[in-house]
């Protein structure tokens, strides 16, 4: 498959697949001047890959949606220096 089915197949960018190439993590191949991944490879990545619902989703309370427009409240709380504060608690 090329690098681009591959990333479908992955769930990922076609950059990132160029960089698992580059890091050895998925085997390819050169043929015609295309670069190929192998397709079983791509499926024992797939299962090696934690799930994606290991992430805990992003919740409006999770203090990241405070610093939202931090620094341009023109003078407001919270301010550009009270980020890490916030990342913080």
């Amino acid at each position: 498959m090329t690098v681009e089915e591959a990333g479908r197949a992955l769930g990922v960018s076609r950059s990132t697949v160029w960089r698992l190439i580059q890091r050895g993590e998925i085997p390819s191949v050169r043929r015609a001047g295309r670069r190929l991944v192998p397709a079983d490879a791509a499926r024992r990545r797939l299962r090696r890959s934690p799930a994606a619902s290991a992430i805990p989703p992003l919740t409006e309370d999770h203090p990241i949606f405070r610093l939202v427009g931090a620094g341009r409240g023109g003078g407001n709380l919270p301010g550009a220096r009270d980020k890490h504060a916030i990342l913080d608690e």
